[in-house]
């Protein structure tokens, strides 16, 4: 791996992270501007992963076409720090997938990349070389705990590699086929002799347990619940999540594999389908396991005892301790769990601990804005997690839990390489139709260079500008959540540095949050359970009501959004044709019946659907839910032109949706345009394709709006 410190992360990460990088003495130039190439440069790190010792660590950033290994030693200066990245290594391809070794190999690792190339690399040495190479490559790689295996997909199969002589073994077990992969696909026992591993039989997940050394099927999961997420317990039972009903019924499982009696840990039951995820996470001591469940009607932290089967519940309150939708506590020790919060603020993130015994809850990071992914360093030392705000895109942090010092920066925001400064958002909220009070954040350009200059123009003050044009952005989902600055995710961060592009040429922004959304209680998450395209797009035609009513806009208004969002879009126009002047639709659905064909098929197996229950039936018991829910019902009554982008490799809807809006188009004779792009996926890939993307979008925004 590459000596030369990555350009990001090569200053010093000992410096204070409470001060912003806008902070600095930097004036931009009088003819400073943001251009696309800033909002695509900024860059998005995964969860950060500490070494087994907690020397070194590792990160996957987000850079142009795909992701980069960046490994770390923090606390160390930058000339000694120099910083890896795999994008100087010499590899073929972006990085797919990345685990450390256990502390045998304490600095090893492995990773994968998109070219199909398997590579072992040590931190310590800053060494990598080539293991394996295939068309498919390979995925899910767990280390056992001694360190002298590796287990693995390649096509679907469990194989086996022995770490020192690269030898390895196919096992003849039921492969994993179809549908996404889950949070957790392998887990070893804590001898090493025995394989948890996730398959796909009869049209749903399954878990198995194996024989390690002989490749034996010791015992299995049946259809027709759908099982997922296996790990071990100390007294070598296996646990998982069951999912059965339509998602009416998820429950933690403990099962014994020599003799198949099954104990239920938890059990989360709602027959308006349930609504929360995440996998469990197991105690140091392999006794007790950390879950978050909205049992009280707000996701809380849980704590399970897997000897006794007494379950308590360690928070409460009417705020979310989740940072994610399917965020998981994570253990500092075995007393002590770290969890995301927003009980400070409903549209903010900060982490924090719990004591298991005591359930005293303490502050761990109280920075503002978004705090996710605590991961606790071996020794529980330090806390590493990924901070973004108002001023501070995604980046990673460290934080010591042994001092009041102010948390390291491992990675560096690239907004501070910005010729402008970020714009902060309002939080605002308005009432739906029916009287909800649903919140967003708005972007108010009037204190921006561009609005400033118009003013200068017109000799008037820059809060008198008037006659602004207007967009409003829908995230997807819909189970997601807008934040109070960056989000954390590429998905969302992408759309937020968009609209700070926008804001810079007159644009007004409103990021909607809207029902079925995280953060504001099950009870609004749940509040599309009796049907899709109705209740959560009256929210959206608010916000656009919400937006007219401001004295500076013109009353013309855009939407855009992203999967779920690119199908809001498309519902809206047909259903509320009058609310938007201009719609782009960026992967979304236009006929809900052919989705949930496809998805059933490839995405999720039909027992973990709610789709019958939210329409009352299938779609053939139902045929009239299904029809309003599904955008090429409402064609005909478009009155607005529609923008749509679909890659023809996106594995979360299937592209076909846009042959469905084309169709539907030409036959009602609406203003459309249309762009395929050729194997890219959901949330496209490629920044060429991106930034044409953007610009395209900024064009149809410029012609409608303005």
């Amino acid at each position: 791996m590459s000596g030369d410190a990555d350009a990001t992360a090569g200053e010093s990460p000992s410096d204070d992270a409470d001060e912003s990088p806008l902070d600095a003495e930097k004036s931009p130039p009088d003819d400073a501007d943001l251009e696309i190439a800033d909002v695509l440069d900024v860059d998005y790190p995964s969860a950060p992963e500490w070494s087994a010792d907690g020397a070194f660590l590792a990160t996957l950033v987000y850079e142009d076409d795909g992701n980069a290994l960046r490994i770390v030693a923090p606390g160390e200066s930058a000339a000694s720090s120099d910083a890896a990245d795999s994008s100087d290594a010499g590899i073929s391809g972006h990085v797919t997938g990345f685990a450390w070794a256990p502390e045998t190999r304490p600095t090893e690792f492995v990773l994968t990349t998109d070219a199909g190339e398997t590579y072992r690399g040590d931190a310590a040495d800053r060494s990598l070389r080539l293991v394996a190479r295939s068309p498919a490559g390979e995925a899910h790689h767990e280390w056992s705990p001694s360190g002298d295996r590796l287990a693995f997909y390649r096509d679907g199969a469990v194989c086996v590699r022995d770490a020192d002589s690269g030898a390895e073994r196919r096992l003849d077990l039921p492969g994993h086929e179809t549908f996404l992969p889950s949070e957790r696909m392998l887990a070893w026992d804590d001898a090493g002799e025995r394989l948890a591993f996730s398959f796909t039989d009869r049209e749903s997940r399954q878990v198995g347990v194996a024989d390690a050394e002989s490749g034996d099927l010791l015992w299995r999961t049946d259809a027709p619940a759908s099982c997922a997420n296996p790990a071990w317990l100390a007294d070598g039972r296996v646990v998982f999540e069951r999912v059965v009903a339509s998602r009416t019924v998820r429950s933690v499982v403990a099962a014994d594999p020599e003799t198949g009696a099954e104990t239920e840990l938890v059990r989360d039951e709602d027959e308006r389908g349930t609504v929360s995820s995440g996998a469990p996470t197991v105690s140091p001591d392999g006794t007790r396991l950390a879950v978050a469940l909205p049992l009280d009607g707000w996701e809380h932290v849980f704590v399970l005892d897997c000897e006794t089967g007494e379950r308590r519940q360690l928070t409460a309150g009417e705020f979310e301790d989740k940072g994610l939708a399917g965020s998981s506590p994570r253990w500092v020790d075995g007393e002590t769990l770290a969890f995301a919060s927003n009980r400070r603020n409903l549209g903010e993130r900060q982490l924090f601990a719990v004591d298991v015994e005591t359930e005293a809850v303490r502050p761990l990071v109280e920075s503002r804005g978004t705090n996710v992914h605590p991961d606790p360093s071996p020794a529980g030392d330090r806390l590493a997690y990924v901070h973004a705000d108002a001023d501070v895109s995604p980046e990673v942090r460290v934080q010591s839990l042994g001092s009041d010092e102010p948390p390291t920066r491992v990675t560096r925001s690239t907004v501070e390489d910005w010729p402008v400064s970020a714009l902060a958002p309002e939080e605002v909220s308005f009432e739906s139709a029916d009287g909800r009070e649903i919140r967003g954040y708005l972007f108010d350009p009037r204190e921006t260079e561009a609005v400033e200059a118009e003013a200068d123009e017109g000799e008037a003050e820059t809060g008198d500008a008037a006659d602004l044009p207007a967009v409003v952005w829908v995230h997807g989902g819909p189970m997601r959540q807008m934040r109070d600055g960056w989000h954390p995710s590429r998905s969302y961060g992408l759309a937020y540095a968009f609209h700070q592009y926008l804001a810079r040429r007159g644009y007004v922004g409103l990021l909607v949050n809207y029902r079925g959304g995280i953060g504001y209680g099950r009870e609004f998450r749940q509040s599309l359970t009796e049907g899709y395209g109705r209740d959560e797009m009256a929210d959206v035609v608010a916000g656009a009501e919400f937006l007219r009513k401001r004295e500076f806009t013109s009353g013309q208004v855009g939407v855009w959004g992203l999967s779920y969002g690119g199908y809001a879009t498309l519902q809206i126009l047909g259903t509320h044709p009058e609310a938007f002047d201009v719609g782009v639709n960026l992967a979304g659905l236009a006929d809900l019946e052919l989705y949930e064909e496809w998805a059933t098929q490839t995405k999720f197996p039909a027992v973990e659907s709610a789709q019958s229950l939210t329409f009352g039936g299938n779609p053939w018991a139902a045929a009239d839910e299904w029809a309003a829910a599904s955008p090429k019902t409402h064609f005909e009554n478009y009155e607005a032109p529609l923008y749509n982008f679909h890659g023809t490799g996106d594995s979360y809807v299937n592209f076909e949706q846009l042959d469905a809006v084309i169709e539907g188009m030409l036959e009602h004779g609406n203003e459309y345009e249309a762009e395929y792009y050729p194997g890219e996926n959901h949330v496209f890939a490629e920044r060429a394709t991106w930034e044409r993307t953007l610009r395209k979008i900024e064009s149809a925004f410029d012609e409608h709006l303005k």
